[in-house]
């Protein structure tokens, strides 16, 4: 399965913290997981009963400015933990393969799911 979701807050960049920001990366995470919850949902992310998924997650970002993969990734933690949540899958059951693509206007998210085993996969309930 294949979702996309919007380009993480600035306000999630690991980089970005300072110590009185707290509360504003605190409300930007709340809202991102929030609305990752729902694409997921949209887009009908089955239940998985299986060992373990890998994610094949594509960065494109908004602009050609560097960026690293690891603060990519750490910036899109919430949405990771929102597919976690949907597909009823622990998070510390998830392979990642990450890579950036071309920059796309507004930015954006690309996420593959699949079970790493696929004769593992039961899906078990659509989620609702």
């Amino acid at each position: 399965m294949i979702l996309t979701f919007p380009w993480p807050p600035s306000a999630l960049r690991p980089n970005a913290s300072s110590p009185g920001n707290w509360w504003n990366k605190s409300k930007a995470a709340a809202q991102y997981r929030y609305d990752c919850s729902i694409l997921c949902r949209v887009a009908k992310l089955p239940k998985y009963d299986c060992e373990k998924l890998h994610l094949d997650i594509q960065f494109s970002p908004p602009d050609n400015r560097k960026r690293d993969l690891d603060g990519m990734l750490s910036s899109f933690k919430q949405g990771i933990d929102a597919i976690s949540n949907v597909a009823g899958v622990d998070d510390s059951r998830f392979e990642f393969s990450i890579r950036k693509i071309e920059p796309v206007k507004g930015g954006q998210v690309i996420v593959e799911i699949k079970p790493s085993d696929w004769r593992a996969i039961k899906p078990v309930k659509v989620a609702a």
